[in-house]
């Protein structure tokens, strides 16, 4: 999608937004706000700029949120995004870098489409959570957990509920000296081992 900004005309920003009134706004280049409200914010496309966004992705009224849909805009519209910013620390990136980011891991499926390829596990954590759902659905998946600070849970342990997708059953084990380790690869859930699980009943007072 071509970012000639000649094509476009500047447009006054709405007063307010889907998430209520709007406190501040920028003009990132003609037909496209950032705006921010008391609570929320995101971008705001206008008529002729929401036009050009793919039909299988387009926002009714051209309003894109800020935590994943703003990067759609950026996708479509990658001149308007090229602000350097910062955060967490971490190296300097491009506002469309971040944006690109976002757009892989949020909405794989039209990344594919839009780009003409195909991602691999590991590439977009929404597809990779959606893929251990399924995968794991008649699975028990730890729920909740607590340490042996809980009067019900031996030291060195740690006591979790666990529940099956499927049909909603839920069930209680203690996990040993593994949790730490599963936890971290675990990325979407640690899915319960009987064979080095225990399983115990439900505690009187969990």
């Amino acid at each position: 999608m071509t970012d000639n900004i000649s094509l476009f005309k500047s447009c006054p920003c709405p007063a307010r937004s889907p998430w209520g009134a709007i406190q501040t706004k920028r003009e990132l280049a003609p037909g496209i706000w950032s705006v921010s409200t008391a609570g929320h914010g995101g971008i705001k496309l206008s008529r002729e700029r929401n036009a050009g966004v793919p039909d299988y992705m387009r926002a009714e009224g051209g309003w894109y949120e800020e935590d994943c849909q703003w990067s759609i805009a950026a996708m479509i519209y990658p001149g308007a995004f090229q602000r350097v910013v910062q955060i967490d620390g971490r190296p300097d990136k491009t506002e469309y870098d971040y944006a690109l980011d976002s757009f892989r891991g949020w909405y794989p499926d039209e990344y594919e489409r839009f780009f003409n390829v195909k991602l691999l596990p590991g590439e977009s954590r929404s597809r990779d959570e959606r893929i251990f759902i399924e995968e794991t659905k008649d699975k028990f998946v730890l729920r909740s957990a607590w340490g042996d600070w809980a009067s019900w849970v031996p030291k060195g342990k740690v006591g979790v509920c666990a529940r099956r997708a499927s049909d909603g059953a839920e069930k209680w084990f203690l996990i040993g000296e593994t949790y730490t380790e599963r936890r971290a690869k675990g990325m979407h859930g640690i899915v319960i081992d009987p064979s080095v699980d225990t399983e115990i009943e439900k505690p009187e007072n969990p």
